[in-house]
């Protein structure tokens, strides 16, 4: 249980917490609390469907197995690609984050030509360290989660007793007009509750344990963004490329900045590690099912570990994180994730019955109303890289037909 939550957090809590704030605060002003709370209410019914999906499989592969047992292999494989582009886009977003809470610590890792190097090599380098297994990966993950949420409590338990009613008034200083969009935005930072059930195949009991895990990975994050924010305004935070940093200075001085940075770049790391975990299975799940080339599935002989799958998705993630800025990067993912919702959403529908299928037909409607609010651009650009999944699907089918054919083994 405590490694699935560990996961879970993860997830969720990374570059979020820390980057969006300041432009909350100048979109919405004291509203922006609004945001935060809005997302994370419509965000429970999709967590409740995650949980109640988690009590019908244990297998590897999160929403692509979901997918599966409703729709079948066919619709399954776009779901589970979808899912890994998810991931990879994710991953690429964050790690691109992690440069701008590196400079009080190394000011050149934060400037080019650096700043564009540091996201792949820390791709690359989880990625190697995934390939040697799944215990020391979750073991950095535990230590992560944990060491990422000190800086935010003492943000938080500190920086209350800083807060000032007056920066609160007035409470809806710019309109609500920019809401929809700020509520697209922190999607971003409240996904991720979803991988829970993602290696359900390498847990114990991963029935009873991922639908607890999911929950709490909603609960516990949405109360710290909230408590988070509250501060940020109640101390006159401002709009900058580290706010929580800045914010922490007029309350606790120099060394509660120092912690907040070195909290960022904590945070930021444990998301990464837990994404690089995570992202492989997808793969591997579809290359299971034959939907993608086999080799994607080969497990290391000493290791145990999808060896090409971790590798494949750490080399596609290092690429997208030098070609979009993270800006991109969260929109992307935000739309990404709201269709692999919108699916898992219908598979609930068709496998529940009574309230679980009424929880799936509004979790389906709350899938569609944040979707609404994407722009074309990064619609388009998903809906490519999903074409170039379905063409290689079924280029694989095809070429291991021929092989078949040929009295081959697709499989070798």
């Amino acid at each position: 249980m405590f490694d699935a939550l560990c996961l879970g957090v993860n997830a969720v809590v990374g570059s979020g917490v820390y980057l969006f704030p300041g432009t909350l605060a100048q979109k919405l002003g004291p509203a922006s609390l609004v945001a935060w709370l809005l997302t994370g209410i419509l965000c429970l019914p999709l967590a409740l469907t995650f949980a109640a999906l988690g009590t019908m499989e244990d297998r590897t592969g999160g929403s692509f197995r979901y997918a599966e047992l409703a729709f079948g292999k066919g619709i399954a494989f776009v779901v589970g690609w979808s899912a890994w582009v998810t991931s990879v886009i994710s991953w690429a977003a964050v790690a691109n984050a992690l440069p701008s809470y590196l400079e009080p610590f190394a000011p050149a890792l934060a400037r080019e030509p650096y700043g564009r190097i540091v996201p792949s090599v820390l791709v690359l380098g989880l990625a190697g360290l995934n390939v040697r297994g799944v215990k020391p990966s979750a073991r950095l993950l535990d230590a992560f989660t944990a060491l990422k949420l000190v800086p935010l409590v003492f943000f938080v338990l500190v920086g209350l007793s800083a807060v000032r009613a007056a920066e609160f008034r007035p409470f809806v200083p710019h309109g609500l007009t920019a809401l929809p969009a700020m509520a697209l935005m922190t999607v971003f930072a409240y996904q991720g509750f979803e991988v829970v059930g993602v290696p359900g195949g390498e847990m114990r009991e991963a029935r009873r344990v991922v639908p607890r895990a999911v929950l709490w990975s909603l609960f516990f994050p949405a109360l710290l963004y909230l408590l988070v924010q509250l501060v940020f305004l109640g101390v006159g935070g401002r709009p900058t490329r580290a706010p929580l940093v800045d914010a922490a200075r007029t309350f606790a001085g120099g060394s509660g900045a120092t912690l907040l940075a070195l909290g960022g770049v904590v945070s930021m790391l444990g998301f990464n590690a837990g994404t690089a975990l995570c992202t492989p299975r997808y793969l591997q799940a579809l290359a299971d099912e034959g939907l993608l080339p086999r080799v994607l599935a080969k497990v290391h002989s000493r290791y145990a570990t999808p060896a090409v799958a971790i590798v494949a998705s750490g080399v596609v993630t290092a690429v997208i994180a030098e070609l979009f800025d993270f800006e991109h990067l969260v929109d992307l993912a935000a739309l990404a994730v709201l269709a692999q919702y919108l699916a898992s959403s219908a598979a609930l529908v068709r496998l529940g019955s009574g309230r679980l299928r009424l929880l799936g037909a509004v979790s389906v409607l709350v899938s569609l109303s944040f979707g609404a609010q994407g722009e074309l651009a990064p619609i388009a650009i998903l809906g490519g890289l999903t074409l170039a999944g379905v063409v290689l699907a079924v280029g694989t089918r095809f070429f291991a037909g021929r092989a078949r054919a040929r009295g081959l083994n697709p499989d070798r």
